[in-house]
């Protein structure tokens, strides 16, 4: 029995889920960085076991209870008794479960992994993009396009190094204030990842969360941030300092990283959803990544509902007096 947070993280030792992001270290990082965010896995007794799902709690006005799976664009997994992703029946009788038991349930599952079917819940279409590493480093170099290979050679050639940084307080900022440039560039006030949060994470992760920098003489010039599951690597997030864009280190940097998705024996390099960035849904196709469908599922008690049509009629009526 999946009891507690502590239970958690022993069967999470034993059989680390797929993504990252339904692993305690994420769950923990968030409360750490949101303490209203309460990490408490969900736990379902079926005819053939025990079924757990890692969720977000968080309570809305008038006791409204709300399960996150995962907040801030994460995943997560319906996993056995033994850690291991169920299948897609039993997924969608445990989100079934999930529904009976809060007001409001929010769920994204792993989009390598089975995808529930759940009638009367809302879907949102999402795509990841990912690449096969499970052929090992030439197979998926092997994808990328010629041109893109050339350039991460190039990058190489003109003296940009891509190394593993220790996350020490020193690097840590000087990414942060790399990311806050580069959101700037995109057109965003402040980046999506916010500097506690960072933190946070690699004070939960361990040796499963990486930070990577790009470097020309000695000086970062790109970076990013990537966490390990136990079948992909996720590039979470990723930085370049815009002045030193000709020497492509991104490209350098992402070759750099799909080796060491094959050295650390994850199947999946997975990039990540591009939210409607075509450029940098390009670059990633350039990469030799795939597009993966995924869904966002939500469900809404009566109440739930009744609450949101309330505060939209009320939020209307302030704004027409």
């Amino acid at each position: 029995m999946i009891a507690s947070i502590d239970d958690w993280l022993a069967l999470d030792r034993a059989t680390p889920a797929p993504s990252f992001f339904a692993r305690p270290a994420f769950a923990l990082a968030l409360h750490d960085a949101y303490p209203r965010m309460d990490p408490r896995p969900f736990c379902v007794q079926l005819r053939d076991g025990e079924y757990v799902v890692p969720i977000i709690r968080t309570y809305a006005p008038l006791g409204l209870t709300h399960a996150v799976a995962f907040p801030l664009g994460g995943y997560s997994c319906v996993l056995d008794d033994c850690g291991r992703p169920a299948d897609g029946e039993a997924a969608t009788e445990v989100l079934g479960r999930i529904a009976q038991a809060f007001h409001a349930v929010e769920f994204t599952g792993w989009p390598l992994g089975a995808q529930p079917s759940t009638p009367g819940w809302s879907e949102t279409e999402l795509k990841t993009a990912v690449i096969d590493c499970a052929g090992g480093r030439d197979a998926a170099l092997s994808t990328m396009r010629g041109v893109t290979r050339r350039m991460a050679a190039q990058s190489l050639r003109r003296g940009v190094e891509c190394v593993l940084a220790t996350p020490d307080e020193r690097s840590l900022s000087a990414y942060y204030e790399m990311l806050e440039e580069s959101s700037a560039g995109w057109g965003l006030t402040e980046p999506t990842i916010s500097r506690r949060l960072l933190h946070a994470v690699f004070a939960r992760a361990g040796s499963d969360a990486e930070l990577w920098f790009a470097l020309a003489d000695g000086t970062p010039i790109a970076g990013g941030v990537v966490l390990y599951g136990a079948q992909e690597l996720f590039f979470w997030s990723a930085a370049m300092r815009r002045d030193f864009g000709r020497l492509r280190p991104s490209n350098a940097l992402n070759v750099r990283l799909i080796e060491r998705a094959c050295e650390r024996g994850v199947r999946w390099y997975n990039l990540g959803a591009s939210e409607g960035l075509s450029g940098v849904e390009r670059f990633k196709h350039d990469l030799g990544a795939r597009d993966v469908p995924y869904r966002r599922l939500q469900h809404r008690g009566h109440a739930a509902t009744l609450y949101r049509g309330l505060r939209t009629m009320l939020r209307g009526e302030a704004v027409r007096s």
